[in-house]
């Protein structure tokens, strides 16, 4: 999620045709909405995206069914409310259990007085985001039955709640570029790990070298107020996330995530310390270089500083 501002969008209609269209432009799909039966019928819909990455809620009043021949993203959802069930090509099963719809696949479901998080991420960003995890280039995904073999659904229940807490809900981290990256990273790692698309394919890299990591940390000083991650970092440096982990753990005793926030946050102490109280607040700085929350942000801060943020900011 790298270009670009974020756009958000909501609607509310007792409308089933407007409902349609509505998710229809929200997946880049031609989707079919039939409410069963038309009363009660209620649509409720918030989205904030991206060119890359789209976090929805969604919420259904009534029973309806919905389908779709193809969709041109990967898709993960969850049910959290309501009664919800779902057929991804040759599978079927229950929404309240976070689910995966792969590029290319049919989709059904019915359901009634549904509410839903899904989020949706583009084929190219979660392959490019895949890369740096693994360190080279992905095999060919699996993206048959990958929903009936899953595990951890946790991971991406989680995920997909701290996203919609986040994101979805607070304007100031949607406009962040570098939290929206992080955001990015975490669903493909959530999905990659929950979710069987790379088979029996566990290979990583050999063991990085010092030099890996000096070329990871000028990477990393370079960019660091760009919307990067640890997987970029790690493609950057030639080596897998798990080899580049290992190596910092190896020359610094501590992870390259922890060291990237390092440098991010003397980032945000530079900019306190230049900023005007009255124009600026400690929220807006911690979010611009990738602190979500407020109150981390702060006892990080504390520690390397010996003051809390706000004290900085009315010097």
């Amino acid at each position: 999620m790298r270009e670009g501002a974020p756009s958000r969008r909501g609607l509310q209609t007792d409308d089933p045709q407007r409902a349609q269209e509505s998710v229809s432009e929200l997946f880049n799909t031609s989707m079919v909405l039939t409410a069963d039966p038309p009363t009660g019928f209620r649509y409720q819909m918030a989205a904030v995206s991206d060119s890359s990455l789209m976090a929805t809620a969604l919420r259904f009043g009534g029973s309806s069914r919905t389908g779709a021949e193809e969709f041109p993203q990967f898709i993960v959802a969850h049910a959290v409310a309501g009664r919800h069930r779902w057929s991804v090509g040759q599978e079927s099963g229950d929404g309240r259990i976070p689910f995966l719809v792969p590029p290319g696949t049919r989709f059904q479901a019915r359901f009634s007085q549904l509410q839903l998080r899904a989020v949706t991420i583009d084929a190219d960003t979660f392959h490019r985001v895949l890369r740096g995890m693994l360190g080279e280039e992905p095999p060919r995904l699996r993206t048959d039955r990958v929903n009936g073999t899953a595990e951890r659904h946790v991971i991406v229940a989680e995920t997909l709640r701290f996203i919609e807490a986040t994101l979805l809900a607070d304007e100031t981290v949607a406009t962040s570029p570098l939290l929206r990256a992080q955001f990015t990273h975490q669903l493909v790692a959530a999905i990659a790990t929950s979710f069987p698309l790379l088979g029996e394919h566990a290979r990583t890299r050999g063991q990085a070298s010092p030099r890996t990591v000096r070329r990871a940390i000028a990477f990393m000083e370079d960019h660091v107020a760009d919307p990067i991650t640890i997987g970029d970092v790690a493609l950057a440096a030639g080596t897998s996330v798990r080899g580049l982990q290992l190596a910092f753990r190896r020359s610094y005793e501590m992870s390259p995530s922890a060291f990237l926030r390092r440098i991010r946050l003397e980032g945000a102490h530079a900019d306190l310390m230049a900023a005007d109280a009255g124009a600026r607040t400690v929220r807006e700085i911690a979010a611009q270089w990738g602190f979500a929350h407020t109150g981390r942000f702060a006892h990080l801060y504390a520690a390397a500083y010996g003051e809390p943020p706000s004290h900085t900011l009315r010097r």
